[in-house]
């Protein structure tokens, strides 16, 4: 089985001020309260872990729901073997974790009630990094500055990773078809790797692996939305007014869905985070077509589930997109063929 990512908060506790529920501050585009002259993105010219001891890194775009519905906006820094089937011999002591890049510490917050952080470091006016699932060391506080190559926490003494994201406030990804759900580093996330320096680059690029093995996408991606297509994320229309905030956090989790591609093989998935069906992710039979080319005129979509990451919900779909920006969609649980129409069950979800 692929690689157990760690879950969001269980705890949210903000050690910043001004955090919502989804761990961005409201004043994210732009906000500069430390004085930061330099424009543009950083450049990170250290490995958070030895780079000998880094055993894999996963790319962007991982979704394991309920807490990652949508494609993971950060990438995962992996370092003992979490495929091997033998975990009780991995080593998961605590392991320093240094500076990428110099900056100020501008946000921290505590992630899992165990005492997993998470730190944010802003490196010029619009161009962050930060870190999740690490222990900050002493004096790592809100506008402490810190330099490439500190020392500035531990990884928590459990394995098998850590995050990395970068985001940049000038870069918006072009898959996110209505940008009003998406907030800060979710809003302006960019590959992490790209902005390490050679030869720091390459040698983490030749890390990047899977259970499945090389990706040929090492960076990943998160936006796989069309506009007036199936394609892309989707919120219960009980969000229809929320803040973007809410709709990133753990009340918005089960009510969103996605339509995206597998991050190794690129096959069309969905990931669905509740309210409609159990938390899951399946497989969309090759035989349904492509995400990115349906649309309303294809009327109603149906499939059977099918097992992703050795796991499988049995049921059957029903989709439909009603408008450009709204889809119906239904989960039959007991269902062993396909179902004849909608029921009252059925669930509306919008851009």
């Amino acid at each position: 089985m692929r690689r157990p990512i760690p879950s969001f908060a269980s705890l949210c506790l903000v050690l910043a001020a001004g955090c919502d529920a989804a761990g961005t501050k409201p004043t994210d585009n732009g906000d500069n309260p430390y004085g930061l002259t330099l424009t543009g993105p950083g450049v990170l010219s250290v490995s958070p872990l030895d780079t000998t001891t880094i055993y894999s890194i996963t790319p962007l775009g991982k979704v394991a729901p309920p807490g990652h519905v949508l494609p993971t906006d950060h990438i995962y820094i992996s370092f003992v073997d979490a495929w091997s089937g033998q975990q009780q011999l991995n080593d998961c002591s605590a392991r320093p974790v240094r500076a990428a890049g110099a900056g100020v510490i501008d946000f921290i917050l505590a992630t899992e009630a165990r005492g997993d952080t998470k730190v944010d470091v802003q490196m010029t006016k619009t161009f962050h990094y930060y870190y999740d699932h690490v222990l900050l060391n002493a004096g790592m506080t809100l506008g402490k500055h810190v330099n490439a190559g500190d020392t500035i926490a531990t990884t928590t003494g459990s394995c098998p990773s850590m995050d990395l994201g970068v985001w940049d406030g000038d870069y918006t990804p072009p898959g996110y078809v209505n940008t009003n759900r998406y907030a800060g580093q979710s809003l302006h996330v960019v590959p992490p790797l790209r902005y390490f320096s050679e030869p720091l680059r390459t040698a983490l690029y030749r890390r990047v692996r899977l259970f499945e093995g090389v990706p040929s996408d090492k960076d990943g991606r998160t936006d796989w939305g069309v506009k007036g297509r199936l394609a892309g994320d989707w919120f219960h229309s009980s969000l229809a007014t929320a803040s973007a905030g809410t709709v990133g956090g753990p009340d918005g989790w089960p009510k969103s869905l996605s339509f995206l591609y597998d991050y190794f093989s690129r096959a069309p998935l969905l990931s669905v985070g509740g309210t409609v069906s159990p938390a899951l992710v399946t497989p969309i039979p090759a035989a349904i077509g492509d995400p990115a080319m349906l649309g309303v005129a294809d009327g109603v979509i149906a499939f059977a589930t099918q097992a992703y990451n050795g796991l499988v919900n049995p049921g059957w779909f029903l989709i439909q997109m009603t408008a450009e920006d709204r889809l119906r969609i239904e989960f039959f649980a007991t269902a062993t063929s396909r179902p004849a129409s909608f029921t009252s069950a059925a669930q509306d979800y919008v851009r």
